[in-house]
């Protein structure tokens, strides 16, 4: 669903989604104002948000300064941050973040907005995640761990994979520092593509290569910083991906995948379907084109393979056992929960000639 809004500043702040959706927000005593977000820190009906801001803003140059509060909706007495603001809208001082139910994410310090000295990051229930030090924009990971509580980097040395984001860096740290080859992937890529790297000798950035070429420059890897801390998104005033009315909420849907990559998924259907097709007389068929339709499951194995425009029996059967010998894929994925997908394969015959492909049908 396409999202259009609109910040108005007067007595109240209103974001309208579409013609369908609704956010106000009080204003008072000139500055002040009360916000609504969701977990994540977005702009979101008050009806069902779970984080409520007071503080202020300056509706001139749209910045939040001096002190402020977060607190659980639900339960006032839970502090989800508290902090000021410098007066161009920056982060000043020493700073905490809890998580909905008071537990501990966050805790160091800002100067004017930079990040400095030690910091630590938490997991849900209290479980150590991130220990890393920051001094003049440059970041040494101290101590990592992963989501099941096994620590991944002890004392600045082990393998690091950076942020939450939509991509991602992974490789060794020695001294809390990249060495090595590091390499950039897309999180929702389970094929592990690389789509960039860097090379780094002890510590120090030698090269690096992207899409748009080469460069020797500097690193473009942020290997922790502000990017974990979900309250920025406020400062964007972004408005949430969710909704009130579930329906219209925005799913994060990931198609069904095979491990190795298209490519090699290519050939394995090719392998499988050239002893049918030897088998054929194409010659009997000027022209002819027929699907098969199939579900891939929950395990990733394709299942339930029918004809959408029949074939010959014989061969119809030979077919339908070439596809099932396929190999299993990574299932398609809807908020990061496996889901069930459709898969259909077209098979075109045209006199001496035959041609194939294939495509994911659209999750709804």
């Amino acid at each position: 669903m396409t999202i259009f809004f609109i910040i108005f500043f007067t007595a109240f702040v209103s974001v309208s989604f579409s013609q369908t959706r609704r956010i106000t927000f009080r204003t008072f005593a000139r500055d002040s104002i009360n916000l609504h977000m969701d977990e994540n820190y977005a702009l979101i009906e008050d009806t069902c948000s779970t984080i409520i801001r007071y503080g202020h803003y300056r509706v001139k140059d749209r910045k939040f300064f001096g002190s402020f509060r977060d607190l659980n909706k639900y339960d006032p007495s839970i502090v989800l941050a508290e902090g000021k603001y410098t007066d161009d809208g920056k982060l000043d001082g020493f700073f905490k973040m809890n998580y909905l139910n008071g537990e501990p994410l966050s805790e160091g310090k800002f100067d004017k907005g930079i990040m400095i000295g030690p910091w630590s990051l938490y997991y849900p229930g209290n479980k150590k995640r991130l220990e890393f030090e920051a001094d003049s924009g440059q970041t040494k990971i101290t101590n990592a761990w992963d989501t099941a509580a096994k620590q991944i980097v002890v004392n600045g040395t082990g393998t690091f994979r950076s942020g939450p984001d939509l991509y991602y860096w992974e490789g060794k740290l020695v001294n809390g520092r990249p060495d090595g080859l590091w390499r950039y992937k897309k999180s929702e890529d389970r094929t592990g593509t690389v789509v960039s790297q860097e090379m780094f000798k002890n510590g120090i950035f030698v090269k690096g290569s992207s899409p748009i070429g080469n460069y020797n420059d500097n690193s473009r890897i942020i290997l922790a910083g502000d990017n974990l801390l979900p309250i920025n998104n406020a400062n964007m005033l972004k408005s949430s991906a969710q909704a009130c009315d579930p329906s219209m909420s925005r799913k994060r849907v990931v198609y069904a995948v095979y491990r190795d990559g298209t490519n090699s998924f290519n050939e394995k259907l090719k392998t499988e379907i050239i002893p049918v097709f030897t088998k054929v007389d194409l010659s009997m068929y000027s022209f002819k084109t027929f699907k098969i339709k199939g579900t891939i499951g929950l395990n990733g194995r394709i299942i339930n393979l029918i004809y959408v425009d029949g074939w010959e029996d014989r061969q119809a059967s030979a077919l339908l056992q070439a596809l099932y010998r396929l190999p299993f894929m990574e299932p398609a994925l809807v908020d990061g929960k496996p889901v069930v997908s459709g898969i259909i394969f077209t098979f075109k015959i045209d006199k001496d000639l035959y041609s194939y492909s294939w495509k994911m049908e659209p999750i709804k």
